[in-house]
């Protein structure tokens, strides 16, 4: 999922910048300096948008649920695991060969999310198809020591780059099981605690 929906942000960020040539790939800016086989894996003088932290919404923790379904005309009861709703961290660099022009692209990402930070699927359409309602981008500011720690940690050199929170990305997969449902309330036990008090 995380991959289809940041392939439709990128697309989207290309036609924006609006070069001949793609300037936005995906690709982990850890190799960007190691040799690629092939031209479509190469990073140089390219904007590399890479995932550096995925965590999960603490405010919304997933917790199982129960729901009724028809199912040949009869109630039935289901039950499934709640959704991860996710916080997804992407790094955006401009891994270019002049810095000035690595300085007008991460300009450009920026007025990018400036203009649209959140996605629906009436302008994403592949979030209909994820089942997600709405894809929002908050930049994220970084203190001098979480970037030198997230360089160090990346094994490169710094160069001019941007980190958007992608937010709320929801990962379901669990199986709906059999849950019964409610066919009958016994009030009698309440009516005899209330006439002894």
């Amino acid at each position: 999922m995380i991959d289809q929906v940041l392939s439709a942000i990128i697309s989207k960020l290309n036609t924006y910048i609006g070069t001949l040539d793609p300037e936005v790939t995906p690709g982990n800016i850890s190799f960007a300096d190691a040799f690629q086989d092939t031209p479509s894996q190469n990073l140089s003088d390219k904007i590399v948008v890479s995932v550096v932290n995925i965590q999960q919404e603490e405010s919304l923790r997933n917790i199982p649920f129960r729901r009724t379904v028809q199912v040949a005309g009869l109630p039935q009861g289901v039950e499934q695991q709640g959704e991860i709703y996710l916080n997804v961290y992407v790094l955006f660099s401009a891994n270019k060969n002049n810095y000035l022009t690595a300085l007008q692209r991460i300009s450009q990402v920026i007025a990018f999310f400036q203009r649209q930070f959140v996605f629906t699927p009436a302008d994403t359409p592949v979030l209909s198809a994820l089942n997600l309602n709405k894809l929002i981008f908050d930049l994220y500011s970084t203190r001098f020591e979480e970037l030198n720690q997230l360089w160090s940690v990346m094994g490169g050199k710094y160069i001019p780059s941007v980190i958007y929170k992608m937010r709320m990305a929801v990962i379901q997969d669990a199986p709906v099981s059999d849950a019964g449902i409610i066919t009958e309330i016994n009030l009698q036990s309440q009516i005899l605690s209330t006439q002894t008090e």
